[in-house]
């Protein structure tokens, strides 16, 4: 049974990268005040970024509850751990009269889990797809603080404007499918179904940013786009051929041009945010393939790329 169990852990459950190999591309701790034109990004693991510039926040899906793996299984359900959530916030300075706007990638637990608590804990707007207000219907958001995405449309928040495109989901087993009525916590993880994923195009005065949540694309969606920034979707890259590698890079940060790019969605979500993230299981990705390849390919075309921790934050 020990020597079973032992094969299991490393064979399945292990990281698929020790990412302490990777210290060199960890982003410089900063310790910066706010002020006119400076922005602030936080990392808050998976895709779940929040931008500050001192009078406006906005948040990218603000998945922090992270359930154990054994709440994955079929005869277990997950729900928003609301002391996580609330403890998180107070670490990130988040201001209920601040945060203009919660934006979901698509609605896989690991992004959409915790959007009701977080709408009704902060008063903050929640825009996503219609799986997206179906999740918030179920947990007893009104629909007049939930909107469907207009995509190609850009929206004023403060300094910020955002603009919503439509992406591709990494290769999954669920694409496209809809959560079609309200979803009620605690639901079953397999319960919350991708629909449409999305990208984030943010702008603040002259900077520019790009979020892109999963590692797919969609030819030539983004000809016309370019960033400073691009924060990356790593999350099964490695898993992947090095076509299907070499196309994705060419597809983003080839058309996008940044100067900077910062993995993200490459940690381990089945275990809780703190600020010593470990890479997804083997079982999952081989996240030490993607990130390798990542970095080939950026030192190549001289971008830098830094590697953001839980909690950790970044100014421009």
């Amino acid at each position: 049974m020990i020597i079973a169990s032992t094969f299991v852990y490393y064979k399945f459950l292990a990281s698929s990268a020790d990412i302490q190999q990777y210290k060199e591309y960890y982003a410089p701790e900063t310790k910066q005040t706010l002020n006119q034109d400076r922005i602030k990004v936080t990392f808050l693991g998976t895709s779940s970024l929040l931008f500050d510039d001192g009078n406006t926040q906005l948040m990218i899906d603000g998945f922090i509850s992270r359930p154990p793996l054994l709440k994955m299984l079929p005869f277990s359900t997950v729900k928003t751990d609301a002391n996580a959530v609330n403890k998180a916030f107070k670490k990130i300075g988040i201001d209920n009269n601040k945060l203009r706007g919660l934006f979901i990638a698509h609605t896989h637990y690991d992004h959409a889990l915790d959007l009701a608590y977080i709408a009704k804990q902060t008063g903050t707007h929640v825009y996503g797809s219609e799986s997206a207000i179906n999740i918030g219907l179920g947990n007893g958001i009104n629909m007049k603080q939930m909107s469907v995405y207009e995509v190609n449309t850009a929206m004023q928040f403060g300094d910020f404007t955002v603009t919503v495109l439509q992406s591709k989901h990494s290769p999954t087993f669920d694409e496209g499918v809809k959560i079609k009525e309200p979803l009620k916590q605690p639901a079953k993880a397999l319960d919350y179904h991708e629909d449409s994923s999305y990208d984030f195009l943010i702008t603040h005065h002259n900077k520019t940013f790009f979020v892109k949540p999963s590692a797919n694309y969609i030819e030539g969606a983004l000809d016309d786009i370019h960033a400073d920034v691009l924060f990356l979707g790593i999350g099964v890259l490695g898993a992947q051929d090095q076509d299907f590698q070499n196309m994705y890079y060419e597809q983003t940060v080839r058309k996008i041009q940044p100067k900077l790019i910062i993995p993200i969605h490459w940690d381990n979500f089945n275990k809780p945010l703190t600020d010593a993230l470990e890479a997804l299981p083997k079982f999952a990705d081989n996240t030490k393939k993607g990130l390798d390849f990542i970095i080939q390919r950026t030192k190549a075309d001289r971008i830098d790329l830094q590697i953001l921790q839980g909690f950790q934050s970044i100014y421009f």
